[in-house]
């Protein structure tokens, strides 16, 4: 079978039509491109090349066989090129979690970023909640996560990439929504659409306490897991509700955000999961592109 040097001389030779300048061209003498071409020939069982002592020409052989080199040497570079792109994390693919809530800021940040950055870089998106993220990327379904502050955390190494705080959703029209200062002590006795203690237990972790120390008492009419169902019962005035700051991206009728007075510990925070000894150079990559560029504090 023939090599790709002997393809490469071919290709000069049938470039210039002459061996002389396909020599100095591959910075190499006559005698052994000689040799190669006819190596070449005795290969493929073919005259490639009608040579004279004044002129060189393709055969009907060779004028095919040019083409079919030309494509093969590309196809050869390219490999090469991917080859060494994967091992610098710069091409393959991530198969990358996401929270819902992620959709909204964080994951179009690190799509745009890594998309720049590290364009031979496939990223296959799965929405997928914190439990079910974990699951996945222990048994090495996923390579990346953006998951809340799991309960379980040995088998996974994690990086804060988001802090935020909490504003207030309210129908348009909501007695509050014209105050100049609102404090959690203002939401006493307010219908209030709250997170689930199941499904969206991490948020209501956070919220919960703060009622209790401040002895405030909302009137509890809803419990639910995701942010945007939440937003979509504000929308219909069945409550307020209060939810992380990037949420404000979520256009939907008759919602008004507005700041709340808080303590400062009363934020939420986004984390990069991977699994514990992933080494992967792509994966390696796709972590410093996210820390340099996704991470923020709202």
């Amino acid at each position: 079978m023939f090599e790709l040097s002997q393809l490469r001389c071919f290709v000069a030779v049938a470039r210039e039509l002459n061996f002389r300048r396909a020599a100095e061209h591959l910075h190499m003498t006559q005698p052994p491109l000689s040799r190669q071409i006819q190596l070449l020939e005795d290969d493929l069982n073919v005259k490639l090349f009608e040579r004279t002592s004044r002129s060189v020409r393709l055969t009907a052989a060779g004028r095919s066989f040019f083409v079919e080199a030309q494509d093969l040497l590309k196809r050869a570079e390219a490999a090469s090129l991917t080859a060494r792109q994967a091992e610098a994390g710069q091409h393959g693919s991530i198969s990358f979690g996401f929270i819902p809530v992620a959709a909204f800021d964080i994951m179009p940040r690190i799509i745009k970023a890594i998309g720049a950055k590290a364009p031979g870089v496939n990223l296959l998106l799965h929405e997928m909640l914190t439990i079910e993220q974990i699951e996945a990327l222990t048994a090495g379904r996923t390579d990346l996560g953006v998951i809340r502050l799991p309960r379980e955390k040995d088998r996974l190494e994690l990086q804060c990439i988001q802090r935020e705080r909490f504003v207030l959703a309210l129908h348009a029209g909501h007695p509050l929504e014209h105050k100049e200062k609102i404090g959690i002590e203002d939401l006493d006795g307010q219908p209030f659409v709250m997170y689930s203690p199941a499904d969206g237990w991490y948020t209501y972790e956070i919220l919960a306490p703060l009622f209790t120390y401040a002895q405030v008492r909302p009137k509890f009419v809803q419990y639910l897991g995701q942010t945007h169902t939440i937003l979509a019962l504000v929308s219909a005035g069945v409550g307020c509700a209060l939810v992380p700051c990037s949420s404000q991206v979520i256009r939907l009728p008759n919602i008004v955000f507005r700041p709340v007075d808080l303590p400062e510990e009363a934020c939420v925070e986004v984390f990069l999961a991977w699994r514990r000894g992933n080494d992967s150079p792509i994966v390696e990559m796709a972590r410093t592109i996210i820390a340099e560029n996704a991470a923020i504090d709202v």
